[in-house]
């Protein structure tokens, strides 16, 4: 649940910095929705990997898309930014959290789908 809010946040703080970022440049309208282009192949990767997980098959694939759409988000942001540490702190972090957070849930859902080794010999032996 923790890695769940704090996933949410900061994809949502994140989403804030792009699209600040995108209005010094783009119309409003067009500035509103430019995250999208960052995220979007962000949230389609995350949940072929969510399936994959499931079905337990690897995504090799949509891991790299993830990871690319992580950098891409750490760079813009932090390019915005004045030349302090602390603001490439600050504006670097929550696409590095939302990333860290994602790799979190999928071992949730990985472990619960793991097969029982003691509880299936034991139910397979049994006369």
């Amino acid at each position: 649940m923790c890695a769940a809010t704090l996933l949410g946040w900061s994809i949502s703080y994140t989403y804030g910095q792009l699209r600040t970022i995108a209005e010094s440049v783009l119309p409003m309208r067009l500035a509103h929705w430019w995250p999208l282009t960052v995220y979007g192949p962000w949230f389609v990767a995350a949940l072929s990997i969510l399936r994959a997980t499931v079905q337990r098959q690897p995504a090799p694939r949509s891991w790299g898309v993830l990871l690319v759409a992580s950098a891409m988000a750490v760079l813009l942001c932090v390019s915005n930014s004045s030349r302090s540490l602390l603001a490439f702190v600050m504006l670097g972090i929550p696409p590095i959290t939302a990333l860290v957070c994602f790799w979190e849930l999928v071992g949730q859902v990985s472990s619960k789908y793991r097969p029982q080794r003691g509880a299936h010999a034991q139910r397979s032996s049994s006369p």
